[in-house]
C-alpha cells in the first residue's frame, strides 16, 4: 500500500530542469540585446540626421523662436525704429571640461577689457557644473573666444532689444532687460516707461508683424532734447523738462526729461537721497511742483465762464492782502486796479485772489478737478501710477487764494499741459496719450465754452505780445504763452527756499487756434548771459521756448504770423 502512494521521479531530474533555466535566460537576453540595438540604431540615425540636414537647426531654432518669443518692434508716428531686436549669442561655460583655466581666463580678460577678470576667475574655477560668463556677445567677440582653443566654452542663441536712437527719448521707451533665459534663447521683459506698460502686447507671440505705434515724432524729440540740454547747460540748471502735446487729440509729440539716460545701458537705481537726481527719473511725468502763476489762467478762465468777470472788469490791486495770517503781495507795484486782461498780462497775484474770491473754494477746486489738476493722469507710463498732485485737504479762504495763484497745489509738467489742452482746443477735455491716434477724439466733453476758450487764447497772446513773455523771438510764429516762477519748498527747515526756484513757460501756437501746446519747466536755473542774474521764467524758460517753437513750427507745417 506504501508503494500506492510513493511519487512519480524522473530517472534523470536534475538534467531536464538545467536544460529548461539555460535556454529561457538565453532566450531573455537576445530579446534585450536585440532591442538595444534597435534603439541604439534609431537614435544614432536621428543623430547623423540632424548633423547632416541642415534644416534640422533652423528647426529647432523656430521651436527656440516660438517659446521664447519675439518683442514687438516700436515706432514712432512716422514709422521710424525706436525699439527692435537683433540676432546675437551668449556665453557660457562648464567649468570641468576646459583643461586649461589660466588660458581661459587670461584670454576672456583680452577680449572682454571693460571686464574685471577675477570676474571670470570666479566663475571658472567653481565646483558648480555650469555658470553664464557673458549674456550677449558680438559676432568678432565670439571668433576670438573660439580662438582661444579651449573646450567647455559653449554659445547659446538670443535676442537682445536694441534703441538705435540711443538717449533720445529715452523717458518714454524706458528700457528692457532679460527675463526668464536658458542656453537655447532668453526672453525679453520691460523694465520701465512704454516697455513696461505695454509688456504684454509686446511680447504676445501672435501678430509678430505688428509694431506699437507711439504719437512721438522722434525728429522732433531729438531737436527739442538738444535745445534743452543747451539751455540747461547755459543756465546752470539742476534739470528740466519739456511736453509738446496737439491739444485736439491729447498726444504727445515730445516727452523730454534731462539729465536722461541710453536705455541700451540704463542705470539700474535711482540716487538714494533725492530720486530727482538720477538720469532716469522723468521730471515730465514724476516731477511734482508747485508751478506758480501759469496757474492764473485757469482763475481767470472759470471767473469768465461763470460771469463773474469780463476781460475788461477792473480788479482792485491794492496790497498786500492778509489771509489766514498770510501776506499775500505782488512783486511790484502796479497801482490801485487793474482790468482782468492787465491781471494775466503784467502777472497779478493780488488781483488773481480776488478773482478766486469772487468764484469761491468749491467751485474753483471743481474746475481744478474736471481740469485733471487733482488726479493721476492717463498717460501709458507706469511711472504716472505713483504720480499724485499735491493739493489742499481742506479748501479754505487761504488754500483757495495760493492755489488761484499757482502755490500750495504741485503737478507734473504733463498735468499742466493737459490743462492747457483743454482750455485753448476749444474749451472740451483731453487726456495725454503716447499712442498715436488715427481719428481725432470723438467724445467730447466740455469743460469751458468754445467763446471761453477763444478769451483764453486771446489772453495768452497778450502775454507774449506786451506782457512777461514779450521780450523772446518767437521767429515770428503766433505764439501766446504765460509764465510761472515758484520758489522751492525747503523740505527740511520748512517754507521756501528764497533763491532756488522752478520757471516754467506754458504756451500755445498757433494761438489763433491752439492746435500745439508746449509746456518748458527749468529747476533751478540762472540766467548769467548778461550784465545781471535772473532766474524768472521771462528770462529762463522763455528764451528756450521760443526757440523750441522757431524750429519745430516748419516742422509741424505751421505758417508765421500774417501769412
Amino acid at each position: 500500500m506504501e508503494n500506492e502512494f510513493r511519487p512519480i521521479i524522473s530517472p534523470n531530474p536534475r538534467n531536464e530542469h538545467h536544460n529548461f533555466s539555460m535556454g529561457d535566460f538565453r532566450f531573455r537576453l537576445f530579446s534585450v540585446l536585440t532591442a538595444f540595438i534597435i534603439a541604439f540604431c534609431m537614435i544614432g540615425g536621428q543623430m547623423i540626421f540632424m548633423a547632416i540636414d541642415p534644416k534640422g537647426d533652423k528647426i529647432r531654432s523656430e521651436i527656440i523662436s516660438d517659446s521664447i518669443g519675439s518683442r514687438k518692434e516700436i515706432v514712432d508716428r512716422q514709422g521710424k525704429l525706436l525699439a527692435t531686436n537683433v540676432r546675437v549669442n551668449s556665453l557660457y561655460a562648464h567649468p570641468h571640461e576646459i583643461i586649461d583655466k589660466d588660458k581661459v581666463i587670461k584670454g576672456l580678460a583680452n577680449i572682454f577689457s571693460n571686464e574685471n577678470p577675477q570676474s571670470f576667475q570666479k566663475k571658472l574655477m567653481t565646483k558648480k557644473p555650469f555658470v553664464w560668463l557673458k549674456k550677449t556677445i558680438s559676432p568678432g567677440q565670439q571668433q576670438s573666444i573660439k580662438d582661444i582653443g579651449q573646450p567647455g566654452l559653449y554659445f547659446g542663441p538670443r535676442e537682445m532689444r536694441i534703441y538705435p536712437n540711443g538717449e533720445i527719448a529715452s523717458h518714454t521707451i524706458g528700457g528692457a532687460r532679460f527675463g526668464h533665459e536658458r542656453v537655447d534663447g532668453a526672453e525679453i521683459i520691460g523694465t520701465a516707461g512704454i516697455e513696461l506698460y505695454f509688456d504684454k502686447f509686446l511680447r504676445e507671440p501672435s501678430n509678430k508683424s505688428e509694431r506699437l505705434e507711439l504719437s512721438v515724432d522722434i525728429t522732433i524729440q531729438a531737436l527739442i532734447e538738444q535745445i534743452l540740454q543747451d539751455g540747461i547747460g547755459l543756465m546752470g540748471a539742476k534739470g528740466g523738462s519739456v511736453v509738446l502735446m496737439d491739444s485736439k487729440s491729447g498726444e504727445i509729440l515730445s516727452l523730454a526729461s534731462f539729465p536722461n539716460f541710453d536705455p541700451n545701458l540704463r542705470p539700474k537705481q535711482l540716487f538714494r537721497n533725492d530720486p530727482a537726481n538720477s538720469p532716469i527719473f522723468n521730471r515730465a511725468v514724476q516731477g511734482i511742483y508747485e508751478l506758480g502763476s501759469v496757474f492764473k489762467i485757469f482763475t481767470v478762465a472759470l471767473g469768465l465762464e461763470e460771469n463773474l468777470i469780463e476781460i475788461d472788469t477792473q480788479i482792485n490791486t491794492q496790497g498786500p492782502l492778509k489771509i489766514g495770517g498770510r501776506r499775500i503781495s505782488d512783486h511790484k507795484y502796479f497801482g490801485p486796479s487793474l482790468t482782468v486782461e492787465e491781471v494775466i498780462v503784467k502777472s497779478s497775484n493780488i488781483g488773481t485772489v480776488r478773482i478766486a474770491n469772487k468764484i469761491g473754494p468749491t467751485r474753483l477746486r471743481q474746475f481744478y478737478k474736471r481740469l485733471g489738476l487733482l488726479d493721476k493722469t492717463s498717460l501709458e507710463l507706469p511711472e504716472t501710477k505713483l504720480t499724485v498732485p499735491q493739493s489742499p485737504k481742506k479748501w479754505k479762504n487761504l488754500e483757495t487764494a495760493t492755489a488761484s495763484y499757482g502755490h500750495g497745489i504741485a503737478v507734473s509738467p504733463v498735468h499742466l499741459a493737459t490743462a492747457y489742452a483743454s482750455l485753448v482746443n476749444g474749451g472740451y477735455k483731453v487726456n495725454p496719450t503716447l499712442i498715436k491716434r488715427d481719428v481725432k477724439v470723438r467724445e467730447r466733453h466740455q469743460v469751458i465754452s468754445k467763446g471761453t476758450s477763444n478769451l483764453v487764447r486771446f489772453l495768452l497772446g497778450q502775454v507774449v505780445s506786451k506782457g512777461t513773455a514779450k521780450e523772446s523771438n518767437f521767429g515770428g510764429y503766433d505764439v501766446g504763452g504765460k509764465t510761472g516762477t515758484a520758489e522751492k519748498p525747503d523740505p527740511i527747515r520748512g517754507g521756501y527756499f528764497e533763491e532756488k526756484v522752478i520757471s516754467t513757460f506754458a504756451s500755445v501756437f498757433p494761438v489763433a487756434t491752439g492746435d500745439y501746446v508746449l509746456v518748458v519747466t527749468l529747476d533751478e536755473p540762472e540766467n548769467n548771459l548778461g550784465s545781471e542774474s535772473f532766474r524768472y521764467a521771462s528770462k529762463t524758460a522763455v528764451p528756450i521756448s521760443a526757440k523750441i517753437i522757431s524750429r519745430v513750427a516748419p516742422l509741424l507745417a505751421i505758417g508765421k504770423e500774417g501769412k
